[in-house]
């Protein structure tokens, strides 16, 4: 009975040994750096185009990001709400978009996906799929946040424990990506910009379903125009709302809003063979801003469609077009005016940096290590991201790799009694008090997705909630209460070294 027992305890005390290296194997596996070694420094100086100017350039490019729905056995995922959400059809095509632009001393690329995001080491890789005769000096990869898009980031699958990413899909939307940015480069023209700032109120539009109500409403466009013709080139678009509309019961891959806007853009908008709006022609990018918080066209919201003058409230895609057409009702506009300041170049400025941002969302630990995100750390409970600042003539661009708050970015952080940290705000002052340049871009979700950036002083997991709300919903889906003072830290810090510059005739 002796030998029996001792022989059971051995192959007890092998058999958990044999465990604990496979649940360490598993760990050191799933935390395991991608891309190891990758630092990113970039510091371009707007000065030397500024003191010898030459001739802005500007390229778009274009590359459908569909994916194969023609599998059963591999059904494709879709993104945002909640699990298990198979798509059943394509209602419109999604897109890989890009804008090279090159001031004759440096020349930088810029790439937008129809996608809920696309994590750093993804950026990476599209970064090294870039040819060395492009001469790119610094590329930014952002996603417009839409839910009814594939799954690239893994939340989304068909239940909790499994990703919803097809490393197919990935792989495909990396090689498009880049390949928009080559076509790009082939386009490359002389050109003028033309910088805007448009109200866009935000009543019958979007709504902030969490408090303190502050938005990040206006629309901010570049217009890039040849200089033979003065035919539209492109433009680039920056709002901030959540491409949500068709909402959580939607089975159809659409581009949401953001595309019913850049075909109105292109071609303007018509109605049983009647133009109800011209188009610019041209290429153009739609980017989010600042969606935290949450910035959303909500099944609360009725929406009138300025053009067809009708009034949509369910989620659908008509609610979508109507979003699209009322944001092209206030861009068109300006994009027609025929006495705007036209710039022949813009003095290009490029500040960027990765960082290690801290993990403290235990959730967001089990999902690494079950494989349902599949990004590496650069160490234990440390992801590497990035941040960037531009400058392109009179606008700035903040690139930040996540859905920050509002009023990080235009002020308005409160300190409400009964939160986590009693505290005074700390991500002050607000960004675009510092950002330089006259037109200020916030690029949400660019070069990484690291979910909410929340002010530490409305940090709120602890009941009693916040404000009367019943949910912690932005807290469960960020890295943690110092992300948003980091993030913030690391922009201001590259704000206090940008030289302004102006754009010049």
């Amino acid at each position: 009975m002796k030998r029996i027992l001792l022989r059971a305890l051995r192959w007890g005390a092998v058999l958990l040994l044999v465990i604990m290296v496979a649940l360490i194997g598993r760990g050191w596996y799933a935390f395991r750096d991608r891309v190891p070694g990758y630092t990113l420094d970039v510091k371009i100086d707007a000065a030397p185009s500024q003191a010898a100017p030459q001739p802005l350039r500007a390229g778009f490019g274009r590359v459908k990001i569909n994916p194969d729905l023609s599998d059963p056995k591999r059904p494709v995922w879709v993104a945002g709400f909640g699990q298990n959400r198979a798509a059943t059809a394509l209602h419109d095509d999604l897109w890989a978009i890009a804008c090279v632009l090159d001031d004759g001393h440096s020349r930088v690329g810029m790439v937008v996906l129809d996608a809920i995001g696309f994590f750093h080491d993804d950026v990476v890789a599209v970064r090294r799929a870039c040819a060395a005769e492009w001469k790119l000096d610094y590329v930014i990869v952002c996603s417009t946040h839409n839910h009814s898009t594939p799954d690239l980031m893994g939340m989304w699958g068909p239940h909790p424990l499994k990703s919803g990413v097809d490393p197919r899909y990935r792989e495909q939307v990396i090689a498009a990506a880049a390949r928009s940015l080559g076509d790009a480069v082939a386009a490359l023209q002389p050109a003028r910009v033309a910088y805007h700032e448009i109200p866009m109120p935000t009543d019958g539009l979007v709504a902030d379903t969490r408090k303190p109500i502050v938005f990040d409403s206006d629309a901010r466009v570049m217009h890039f125009t040849g200089i033979g013709n003065g035919h539209t080139l492109g433009t680039i678009v920056g709002w901030a709302n959540h491409p949500e509309t068709p909402w959580s019961r939607n089975t159809e891959l659409t581009s949401d809003f953001c595309g019913f806007l850049r075909d109105a853009l292109e071609h303007g908008v018509q109605q049983e063979g009647r133009q109800l709006a011209a188009g610019v022609g041209g290429i153009h990018l739609y980017v989010n801003g600042a969606v935290g918080g949450l910035m959303t066209t909500h099944p609360s919201v009725t929406v009138r469609d300025p053009y067809l003058d009708q009034e949509f409230k369910e989620p659908s895609h008509a609610k979508s077009r109507a979003v699209g057409h009322q944001l092209a009702a206030r861009i068109l506009p300006r994009l027609h005016e025929p006495h705007v300041s036209r710039y022949d170049f813009a003095p290009i400025g490029v500040r960027a940096r990765t960082l290690e941002m801290p993990i403290d969302n235990k959730l967001f630990l089990a999902a690494a290590y079950l494989g349902v995100f599949d990004r590496g750390h650069v160490r234990w409970r440390h992801l590497r991201t990035e941040v960037a600042l531009l400058t392109i003539g009179e606008a700035s661009i903040a690139c930040v790799p996540g859905e920050i708050y509002p009023e990080i970015i235009n002020g308005g952080i409160e300190r409400p009694p009964g939160a986590d940290f009693d505290i005074e705000p700390v991500e002050v002052p607000p960004l675009r008090e510092v950002m330089p340049g006259r037109v200020k871009f916030v690029f949400g979700l660019a070069n990484d997705e690291l979910g909410y950036l929340i002010p530490k002083s409305e940090w709120d997991v602890k009941p009693p909630f916040l404000y009367d709300s019943n949910g912690v919903y932005g807290e469960i889906n960020s890295c943690g209460p110092e992300a948003g003072r980091i993030i913030h830290a690391a922009l201001a810090e590259l704000c206090r070294e940008m030289t302004p510059v102006a754009a010049g005739e």
